[in-house]
């Protein structure tokens, strides 16, 4: 099935560091694509095209100024919600979340809260996960019946696909109590993840603490998540922790993401060891 051979391939583009390092050329790149969508005949890589420039547009979003020290400047705050709309085109849950980020960055807590519920309500154990090394029989009947062959494929993605969401090096929409994780490059994490911690967090800032205990619950839930980002995630369950007071829980989280292949949290434990 050539929507599957286009899931797998896209792993491979996201998974290039590179673009972290060259994403100041963003917006050259968004040109590049809506130029290329006037052009192409086929209507499979005109709806590839749509993912790209949704996913670039989620790059764009970040690399702008810090949304709290932009609510006087209405061109840019324009600018953040034009590229935050585009990026809702790339799949089903990535675009909200850093919606929801940005929500959270300029203190709406409420309002994030309300998009991370409907992430939650859209969400369903069967959704295909992008950027899987293999798709089993399962996955692809699943696929088959969550949407029609004749949608586009972005409508099918923005309906039955979910995938990681990723914070650029120093990204902009990244919650402050995050940003060592981008001090030294970008910061994968799976999409269910996010959205409890981001829930979390809001909890956390409003003093609801019967609710912020069950985001902690729910963040430690299991869902797919691929060895990339294994570090990540233990590394958010520790920051969670450490910030709930349990500093004994942070430590044995990051223990354990340094025992991960791809280990990001050694600044964060000799930091918490430190205190």
């Amino acid at each position: 099935m050539l929507d599957f051979l286009f899931y797998n391939f896209s792993s491979y583009i996201c998974m290039v560091r590179k673009k972290c390092r060259i994403v100041q050329k963003n917006y050259k790149v968004l040109t590049n694509i809506e130029s290329l969508q006037t052009i192409e005949s086929s209507t499979f890589n005109i709806h590839v095209c749509k993912y790209h420039f949704a996913s670039n547009s989620q790059y764009a979003a970040q690399i702008l100024p810090p949304p709290k020290t932009i609510n006087t400047n209405y061109n840019i705050r324009t600018i953040y919600h034009r590229h935050l709309q585009n990026g809702l085109q790339r799949d089903a849950v990535t675009g909200w979340l850093l919606y929801a980020s940005f929500y959270y960055v300029t203190e709406q807590y409420n309002e994030t809260i309300r998009l991370t519920e409907y992430v939650l309500s859209k969400c369903a154990s069967d959704m295909v996960f992008l950027g899987k090394n293999y798709y089993s029989e399962a996955d692809i009947d699943n696929y088959r019946h969550n949407v029609h062959p004749s949608i586009p494929l972005n409508v099918k993605m923005k309906t039955a696909v979910v995938d990681d969401v990723t914070y650029l090096q120093h990204s902009s929409l990244i919650p402050k109590e995050l940003e060592l994780e981008v001090e030294d490059g970008c910061f994968k994490i799976p999409p269910f993840t996010i959205c409890h911690c981001l829930r979390f967090l809001c909890y956390h800032h409003i003093g609801d603490t019967f609710n912020k205990q069950q985001a902690l619950c729910h963040l430690h839930s299991t869902y797919y998540m691929s060895t990339t980002v294994i570090s990540n995630t233990l590394t958010l369950f520790g920051v969670c922790s450490e910030i709930s007071g349990d500093k004994d829980e942070a430590v044995h989280c990051y223990d354990e993401a340094l025992r991960c292949v791809f280990s990001t949290c050694s600044k964060r434990k000799s930091r918490l060891l430190n205190i």
